[in-house]
């Protein structure tokens, strides 16, 4: 299974959020200022195209998903709900090899991405994300509520194994620590890396990623990052280079808060740097 994008990632500083479309710019500012003094890199457009979504993780009460290497993440999009269900892992070979497929009849979109996080981490990521299009009012009442209601979307949950048992089908599913999170997303800048020697220019999608708990609540997590894509799977080492030294050099921004919670962590309350 080909690795089809490398996603460079790393928080920023939530706090100048209570402003959205200050902080907004100012990010994008720094980004360009920054890109500058690179030779290879240019930016192109800016980050004026918001997306909102309602998000929350779900999980049995004793967090059995996450200890078997799973999130299962629902997403609220206009009357439309996505699950998604994502193996993260260091090792290339557990995280492709783990079996996240949507049930029988269900179209899943199967993806193997690279997370790459401060200071230079690498992570394989394997999903599936389903949509079901359902009127947005009801969806609380539809959303899985059980291991055997889950496993109608994912079959692979209802194998998961707890204490060296396989975990009984109505096992309760919950929306972890009671956390539903309003997502803003801001796209539509892009990085651009003239790689020296090859025949054209390779081009990054950026996005910035705001959590708040509810619309009008206190900004949570900020996340900046950059996707470069290839289905084939051909990162040149020219690419690499550039793409590295645009990551070390966002990390050093005023912007960029290293030590901040990712936003998973946010969700499970935990120390993973997942």
């Amino acid at each position: 299974m080909k690795v089809e994008s490398r996603e460079y990632k790393l928080l920023v500083n939530h706090e100048p959020f209570a402003d959205p479309a200050a902080a907004v710019k100012a990010v994008w500012d720094e980004i360009e200022e920054a890109a500058k003094t690179l030779p290879m890199v240019q930016t192109k457009g800016k980050l004026d195209e918001q997306e909102t979504r309602r998000i929350v993780f779900l999980d049995t009460p004793d967090h059995t998903l996450r200890r078997n290497g799973l999130v299962l993440r629902q997403r609220a999009v206009d009357e439309s709900l996505e699950y998604t269900l994502k193996c993260r892992s260091e090792d290339r070979y557990f995280a492709a090899g783990t079996d996240v497929g949507a049930a029988a009849g269900l179209e899943g979109e199967l993806k193997l991405e690279e997370d790459i996080a401060r200071p230079f981490c690498c992570r394989f990521s394997h999903s599936a994300s389903i949509t079901l299009a359902e009127d947005r009012k009801s969806a609380p009442q539809k959303t899985p509520k059980t291991l055997r209601e889950a496993t109608s979307l994912f079959p692979v949950l209802g194998t998961l194994r707890t204490d060296g048992r396989t975990c009984a089908p109505e096992t309760v599913l919950e929306v972890v620590n009671s956390i539903s999170v309003d997502e803003s997303v801001w796209k539509g800048g892009k990085i651009v890396f003239d790689t020296d020697g090859e025949a054209k220019s390779e081009k990054a999608t950026v996005a910035l990623i705001l959590w708040a708990r509810g619309k009008a609540g206190r900004p949570a997590v900020a996340e900046l990052s950059f996707r470069i894509k290839d289905s084939e799977e051909h990162y040149s080492r020219n690419l690499a280079v550039a793409a590295r030294s645009l990551y070390a050099l966002l990390l050093r921004l005023d912007c960029s808060r290293p030590e901040g919670m990712t936003k998973t962590e946010y969700i499970y309350r935990d120390a993973a740097r997942d």
